[in-house]
C-alpha cells in the first residue's frame, strides 16, 4: 500500500512549484505521482518538456508515475498505440486508460514488453466489461485500477457504488487505488475539491484517508494539486494497516494511559456485537497494578471503557462502545473518540487493528 500525489501540468503551478512540492511530499512519505498526458494541442511541446523534468526528478527520489492517457495523447506524442516503446522511454511506472479504449486494445496493453503498468478506472468497471475484456485474455499481473477523481459538487460517488466495485476488481486480485481532496487549496476552474466519494468533499483530508484504507483501498492519493502544509503531513504519517482514531482523554491513571497508548490495539476474531474488545490490553496490567472503580457513567456510542478490578479476571479490558450502554459500576469510562471519526468504528472487523491519539 502506497500513498500519492497529483500533479497537472500547466494548470495553477509552475514546474518549480510542482518539482519543489514533489521533494517534499516524498519527506512526508508520498511515493507514487499521478499525473495526465491528455496534453493540449497548443501547448504539447512545453508540457512534455516540463513532464520530462517531472520524471527525471521522480526517478532520483525512487516514485512511481502513472500518466492518464488519452487515444488523442498518442498522437501528441507521435506514438503508436500498438507499439508503447514511445511512453515508456518517459520513464513512467504506469498508463491510466479510459475513455477511447476498447477492451481488447486495453488487454493488448497489459501485454507490453517494457513492464508498462495499465490502470483501468475503477468508478465505471462493470462486469460486462470484465467479461469482454477477459476474452482478449489480458495480463492480469500488469494490471492495476484508480477510481475517479469528481470535481463537480454533488458528483462524487457514493459508498455503496465503490464497495460494488471494489468487489468485483478484488475477484481478480487488482490493486486499487482512490482519491482524497484538499480542503484549503482546491484545484481549477471550479474549485470545489477532487474527492473519489462525495462524502469527502469536505471531510478532513486525514480522515478521508483513513476511511479509504478502512474500506479496503491500496493506494490513496490527493486530488487537489498542492494541499498545506498541515494536511500533507497528517495523511502522510497515518499508517496504512493500523486504524488510528483521535480522542478526548478522560483519565489521569498512569495504568490506564499505558493501555490506551499501547502500540496498537486488534479487536477479538470473534467480534462483540455492542463493542470493540482489544484482544491482549488485560495481558498489558502487571501482578502489583490495580485499577480502581471510578468515572462509572453511561457509556455512549464511541466511548472508550477499562474494566477495573470490580470485573475480576476481566480487569485491564479495553473496549469501544458500538452503541449506549448503561452504566456499570465494574466499568470505567476513561476516553472518547472525536465525532467526526466515531463513523469509522464501524469498519472495525474480527482481528482489525486499532489505535488512539490524544487530540
Amino acid at each position: 500500500m502506497a500513498k500519492g500525489i497529483s500533479i497537472f501540468i500547466g494548470m495553477d503551478y509552475t514546474l518549480e512549484e510542482n518539482l519543489k512540492y514533489i521533494e517534499m511530499a516524498r519527506t512526508k512519505g508520498f511515493e507514487r505521482i499521478f499525473t495526465s498526458l491528455h496534453i493540449p494541442e497548443a501547448n504539447y511541446e512545453k508540457v512534455l518538456e516540463d513532464f520530462k523534468e517531472i520524471t527525471k526528478l521522480a526517478d532520483r527520489l525512487n516514485m512511481k508515475i502513472v500518466a492518464d492517457i488519452s487515444p488523442r495523447a498518442f498522437s501528441y506524442l507521435n506514438a503508436n498505440m500498438n507499439n508503447l516503446k514511445v511512453i515508456a522511454d518517459l520513464n513512467i511506472y504506469g498508463i491510466r486508460v479510459d475513455f477511447g479504449f476498447t477492451p481488447e486494445e486495453i488487454a493488448t496493453f497489459t501485454k507490453n514488453s517494457y513492464g508498462l503498468k495499465v490502470e483501468i478506472n475503477a468508478s465505471t468497471i462493470t462486469e460486462r466489461f470484465l467479461q469482454q475484456f477477459e476474452k482478449y485474455q489480458p495480463n492480469y499481473k500488469m494490471i492495476q485500477a484508480c477510481h475517479n477523481y469528481y470535481p463537480k459538487l454533488n458528483s462524487g460517488i457514493s459508498v455503496e457504488s465503490f464497495k460494488k466495485k471494489n468487489d468485483m476488481l478484488k475477484k481478480y486480485n487488482i490493486e486499487i487505488s482512490a482519491f482524497i481532496p484538499s480542503l484549503q487549496n482546491k484545484r481549477g476552474p471550479i474549485y470545489e475539491g477532487l474527492p473519489t466519494l462525495e462524502i469527502h468533499r469536505f471531510m478532513k483530508p486525514e480522515i478521508s484517508a483513513k476511511h479509504l484504507y478502512a474500506l479496503g483501498i491500496d493506494n490513496v492519493f490527493w486530488g487537489d494539486s498542492i494541499p498545506s502544509q498541515l494536511e500533507i503531513e497528517s495523511v502522510g504519517q497515518l499508517s496504512q494497516d493500523i486504524l488510528e482514531f483521535k480522542i478526548k482523554l478522560y483519565t489521569n491513571c498512569e495504568i490506564e494511559k499505558k493501555i490506551i497508548f499501547k502500540e496498537y490495539h486488534i479487536n477479538r476474531p470473534d467480534s462483540a456485537e455492542d463493542v470493540v474488545r482489544s484482544t491482549d490490553s488485560r495481558m498489558f496490567l502487571k501482578k502489583q497494578d490495580e485499577i480502581n472503580p471510578y468515572n462509572n457513567s453511561e457509556r455512549k456510542s464511541g466511548v472508550i471503557t477499562i474494566d477495573n478490578k470490580e470485573y475480576l479476571r476481566y480487569c485491564g479490558e479495553l473496549q469501544i462502545c458500538k452503541k449506549d450502554l448503561p452504566q456499570d459500576n465494574r466499568v470505567n469510562v476513561v476516553g472518547e473518540i472525536i465525532d467526526e471519526e466515531k463513523f469509522l468504528i464501524n469498519y472495525i472487523e474480527d482481528e482489525t487493528k486499532f489505535r488512539f491519539k490524544a487530540v
